[in-house]
């Protein structure tokens, strides 16, 4: 939630987190990272690498894929790499992903947003950033395996 004394660019970063698409906010992050100094690419990969204990073999050069950990763990755990992250730097970064062409077009709403940051997504299945899928892919995977025999190979219930 917004507080008296919050950022402003931050805020708008906060609400791209919220909304945006997330292939649009990798891109925007890409992006902004690809704009920031050795040293703020380094801090944004170790609140990364703190906030999701994850990206270890990564370099602050790896900007494609820091950015994927970013978007995906903040949409997992919101606010987890914010609060992480150094305010200088996450200033800078929320400034460029704000203006990066990437985010153009994405606040719509964003005059009616009451600040709160959406619920922890379920960290279970990885839905490939497939919004509102209403199966879970390993079910469904599951579920073909047992319909054409895997229980053949000790999987299952299957004919055996």
């Amino acid at each position: 939630m917004t507080t008296a004394t919050e950022d402003p660019e931050v805020r708008e970063y906060r609400y791209l987190l919220a909304t945006g698409p997330v292939d649009a906010l990798q891109a925007a992050h890409h992006e902004a990272l690809e704009g920031l100094d050795p040293s703020g690419r380094e801090a944004v990969l170790r609140a990364v690498q703190e906030a999701f204990v994850a990206g270890d073999r990564l370099s602050p050069d790896d900007t494609a894929a820091v950015a994927r950990l970013l978007v995906r763990g903040e949409r997992r755990a919101p606010g987890d790499f914010r609060r992480a992250c150094d305010p200088k730097v996450l200033h800078a970064l929320a400034e460029r992903v704000v203006a990066s062409d990437a985010a153009f077009g994405l606040f719509a709403g964003y005059g009616d947003w009451d600040g709160e940051d959406p619920a922890p997504a379920d960290a279970g299945v990885d839905h490939g950033g497939v919004r509102g899928r209403g199966t879970d892919p390993a079910a469904e995977a599951w579920a073909h395996a047992r319909a054409y025999g895997a229980g053949q190979f000790g999987i299952g219930a299957g004919p055996g």
